[in-house]
């Protein structure tokens, strides 16, 4: 495993991070028993993952973990675990957010969640959470129930980040998680450089999801693409169109996938959403491995590179 540090936290974090969510849930959405979730925690951290990403919505994920990790010692590994500041169109108030902290940290098991975060937050969403929730967090962080703070943006709505660059440019976060990958590549431009300006921890999330792991579901997404004419209807082939990047060190598309996601310097860690052992271990190799070849990413660059929509789940 590889690591990089997590912006201003300081936290040495594995390249790559365990998330709970997706298509998988620790295993919830695909047929796992509990303690065949658990166990998989386990594997991920011997495989040297020491970063899992939760939240408080992804089912039991924050149950499985907490008895996952109960005997394992508190500084081999970093809990992050994240609220929506509305549920259903209706704002949480100041004392919901702080019960909802509160019964994380039960169902964790831990008296303090390394990073929380504000999660799925819209551009419109933003002033509420900045104004009324944030200070919520602050004091739960002076109390030593959070150690640091982190927001996550709505890709799907937002491709050009704009919710992220307002939140960098105020300056309130040491983390944001975003959605970056090789569909999807506005982040090189508007967030990254903001992110290194600012010493702020990138998670990236969304590297490989659907449409990089269902052949069919990306021959249609790139369909798409030049049927709107935001690609050239010659950029690639309307089979297979990506197969370009397998060789002999790149074995599948979402080994490219990660590689090209861990890439940018400032990125600290990329999220798998895997309950697979093999998928994880995957991943992982594929991350630790040779990167992408220069020529390979630069042609990336000039198919996808000019999107400014939330593409790739």
């Amino acid at each position: 495993m590889q690591y990089r540090i997590l912006g201003r936290t300081n936290l040495k974090v594995s390249l790559v991070s365990l998330g709970s969510g997706g298509p998988s849930h620790l295993g919830q959405k695909t047929g796992l028993t509990e303690i065949e979730s658990r166990k998989f925690v386990r594997y991920a951290l011997d495989q040297g993952i020491n970063l899992i990403d939760t939240a408080a919505a992804y089912r039991e994920s924050e149950v499985i973990l907490g008895r996952a990790l109960e005997e394992v010692p508190r500084d081999q590994y970093y809990i992050a675990t994240k609220s929506r500041p509305s549920y259903e169109g209706i704002f949480l108030t100041k004392y919901e957010l702080q019960a909802q902290v509160e019964k994380s940290l039960q169902r964790l098991r831990v008296d303090e969640i390394d990073l929380f975060q504000f999660h799925g937050i819209r551009k419109s969403e933003y002033e509420y959470t900045v104004e009324y929730l944030l200070p919520v967090a602050d004091q739960l962080k002076k109390e030593g129930k959070i150690r640091f703070i982190g927001i996550t943006e709505r890709f799907s709505d937002d491709g050009t980040h704009q919710m992220l660059q307002k939140a960098l440019a105020d300056d309130h976060f040491d983390t944001i998680m975003v959605g970056y990958n090789l569909l999807s590549q506005s982040a090189t431009k508007t967030i990254f450089p903001l992110c290194q300006a600012n010493n702020v921890g990138v998670l990236v999330m969304i590297a490989v999801r659907r449409a990089l792991s269902c052949p069919e579901r990306l021959e249609n997404v790139i369909a798409d693409l030049k049927k709107r004419d935001i690609i050239s209807s010659t950029a690639l082939p309307d089979q297979n169109p990506l197969d370009w990047l397998i060789d002999n060190q790149t074995n599948s598309i979402p080994a490219a996938a990660y590689k090209f996601a861990a890439q940018p310097n400032a990125v600290s860690t990329v999220i798998t959403g895997t309950s697979n052992c093999q998928h994880l271990v995957n991943n992982i190799s594929a991350v630790v491995g040779p990167p992408l070849p220069e020529e390979k990413i630069k042609k990336l660059r000039q198919i996808f590179g000019h999107i400014s929509e939330g593409l790739g789940d």
